[in-house]
């Protein structure tokens, strides 16, 4: 699939487990050159009760991630 406008391929995928853990597997698998994610915006006691996603993945690839923030509208 291809962004039409920008011409950037895409690929939508679905995965059970763990959410950081597979972000990081099918980004490693797909040879992907950047990851896009969102944060909501947790705070500190929720995030360290939780977890946060966007961190684990952050901490655990070597490939660049774009984490864009949540929107406050």
């Amino acid at each position: 699939m291809l962004i039409s406008r920008l011409q950037i391929p895409v690929k939508f995928r679905v995965e059970e487990g763990k959410p950081g853990e597979k972000i990081c597997e099918a980004a490693q698998k797909e040879k992907a050159m950047l990851i896009v994610m969102s944060s909501r915006g947790s705070g500190l006691l929720r995030r360290t009760v939780l977890g946060s996603v966007s961190n684990y993945v952050i901490h655990h690839t070597k490939i660049p991630v774009v984490l864009c923030p949540k929107d406050h509208q």
